[in-house]
């Protein structure tokens, strides 16, 4: 094959071993198994280290379960807040509004009674309903602000998030509540309480941190958060919750702004991550699971008090030692007096497992496996893995250069050098997540050479290709460094310009447009002597551009954006070609 020929030949290894990579990492791999079972046949390693590296590895399996307990919350969440940010989202839509606007007497009757001290809206049969306080029982809550002009709107995403709510709770029975909250004073709640508690518990709500810390000047973004160890209201029970923001449009508000809108949170069972933390200890072992801020989650042993922080109930003295220091590193095991403490980060580092361990537990761990071992079995393993590391880096480094090549050839125009369609699809989406996060603008302009197709019967498709080539270098010459050039096709080309508004596109449209007028093309070699004489001999051409910017007017998808620039385009050919056309305004007066 062509590409064996192609790989590099390593100095002291037989370049077989290089062709295959796979008969080389077996053959290591068994060489070394293969020593270790003829030890461990002979007898057990017994050592300090590798007791300690055997609790770290079940610290590290603990932390995936842990990990997935949290990841999955986290999607569920993220399903529960993308459904409602695309209810509200349909709601903002005209059409969807007016259909929204026909009659609805529960909906009118639960809006009727919005000042009502406690009022309700029914979700339908089987399922929690919505319920809602006054405005008179919101005073005095900072997290709280009754929007009339929204209200409905929260009804009717409240009541399409209650079925949902209500299937998770019954799905997984470790959840002790699943709720929405709006700030609007009205929420959904699996299992339902009592009603007569409802606005202790809209208070109780403003008070906790699943809620307060989601509130726009505590936060940012729509990140998930955990908040760990609190008294459920009620029964007093030790719990921890997950909880999301959701931000969407307002009618009360700006188009193009979003609002906070509320909080989707769960309630976690301590039962649950304790099974995963006591799996597989021995009677007196104990694994702490902590939060980044040395507050303590749970334990393997019994539930961990309410407001229980490092280092209080861990065995040892360990006043000296700050929690952040077990989160310096992914894992890894901290001796301080006669304790040695094991640790493993878990959750994409937002908690850490840890645990204890007393030296009579590390003498009985030694005792039972301690025994003579051979040297030179170990010196060779690093050695074999050495190998090995050195056969497969060899090899990913050589394909790796061939994938740069290749990812080259799929992201640019081989002929201009400037990004493809799919390329440019890509860095549009990210421009897109930048806008929408920092609230910049995003215009785009639609380019396309004038008579083109005169250029090609006239000179010859290798002066076409000159041509091509001389636009793309104009435009990277004209253009912003940010500002991304891209060929779709033919004689078409895009530019997306970040942070630029549709009269910053149209100057620098206009700017391009003017540059490309008073530029030409050397034609090549093959083109007629009859075109040559012609002129100064060298090819001239004009451009037509239609310009769009990002938002509620034009549209904020590419494929909406495009269609628009290009309808632009062609008004502006239409109209005489070698100009730019930004509004409909314009097409439709013929400017």
């Amino acid at each position: 094959m062509v590409w064996r020929k192609l790989v590099p030949q390593p100095r002291w290894l037989p370049r077989a071993a290089i062709l295959y990579p796979q008969r080389v990492v077996v053959i290591c791999f068994a060489i070394v198994m293969l020593l270790m079972f003829v030890i461990g046949a002979r007898e057990v390693w017994k050592e300090d280290e590798r007791a300690l590296a055997e609790r770290q590895h079940s610290l590290a399996l603990r932390a995936l379960g842990v990990g997935a307990v949290f990841a999955t919350e986290r999607q569920r969440l993220e399903f529960l807040r993308d459904s409602a940010t695309e209810h509200y989202a349909l709601l903002a839509d005209a059409a969807v509004a007016a259909a929204t606007a026909a009659e609805d007497p529960a909906l009118d009757r639960a809006y009727a009674a919005r000042n009502d001290p406690v009022w309700t809206l029914s979700a339908g049969p089987g399922v929690a309903p919505v319920i809602g306080v006054g405005e008179k029982e919101l005073e005095g809550l900072s997290g709280f602000a009754r929007r009339d002009d929204d209200l409905r709107d929260d009804l009717r995403v409240a009541r399409a998030l209650s079925p949902l709510l209500g299937l998770l709770a019954r799905q997984d029975r470790v959840h002790l509540n699943v709720l929405f909250i709006s700030a609007n004073g009205l929420y959904v709640v699996y299992p339902e309480q009592d009603r007569a508690l409802v606005p202790a518990l809209v208070r109780r709500f403003d008070a906790m941190p699943y809620y307060r810390s989601m509130l726009p000047d505590r936060t940012e973004g729509d990140e998930p958060r955990w908040i760990s160890n609190y008294t459920q209201f009620g029964d007093g029970q030790l719990i921890s919750t997950l909880s999301i923001p959701i931000h969407a449009g307002s009618r009360s508000g700006a188009q193009s702004s979003t609002t906070f809108r509320g909080v989707i949170a769960v309630d976690v069972a301590q039962t649950r991550l304790q099974g995963l933390l006591n799996e597989g200890n021995a009677p007196d072992d104990t694994v702490y699971l902590m939060g980044r801020d040395g507050a303590f989650v749970s334990a393997s042993q019994g539930a961990v008090a309410s407001g229980q922080r490092w280092p209080a109930g861990v065995p040892g003295d360990w006043r000296d030692v700050p929690p952040t220091r077990l989160f310096e590193d992914r894992a890894g095991a901290l001796r301080h007096g006669a304790y040695t403490l094991v640790y493993q980060q878990a959750a994409n580092g937002n908690w850490v497992l840890f645990e204890a361990i007393s030296p009579r537990q590390r003498f009985d761990a030694m005792l039972a496996r301690m025994s003579p071992v051979l040297l030179a079995v170990w010196l060779l393993l690093p050695l074999l893995l050495w190998v090995t590391l050195f056969v497969v880096t060899h090899l990913f480094d050589h394909y790796l250069a061939l994938g740069e090549k290749l990812q080259e050839l799929a992201e640019y125009d081989p002929l201009t050098g400037l990004a493809n369609r799919r390329h440019f699809q890509l860095l549009f989406e990210q421009e897109t997540e930048r806008r929408l996060r920092h609230r910049h603008p995003l215009a785009l302009m639609m380019v396309d050479i004038d008579f083109f197709k005169r250029v090609n019967d006239k000179w010859g498709h290798a002066s076409g290709d000159r041509v091509l080539a001389g636009m793309a270098t104009l435009m990277r010459e004209q253009l912003r460094t940010i500002d991304v050039p891209a060929r779709l096709g033919g004689e078409e080309f895009a530019v997306l310009l970040p942070g630029a508004t549709l009269a910053d596109a149209v100057l620098a449209a206009e700017r391009l447009r003017v540059a490309i007028e008073g530029f030409a093309v050397t034609p090549a070699p093959d083109a007629a002597a009859a075109a040559r004489a012609e002129r100064d001999g060298r090819i001239h051409f004009t451009i037509s551009i239609g310009v769009v910017e990002a938002g509620p007017r034009d549209g904020t998808t590419l494929d909406v954006l495009l269609a628009n620039a290009d309808r632009r385009l062609y008004a502006a050919k239409a109209s005489g070609r070698n100009r730019t056309v930004s509004t409909d305004d314009a097409m439709a007066t013929g400017a």
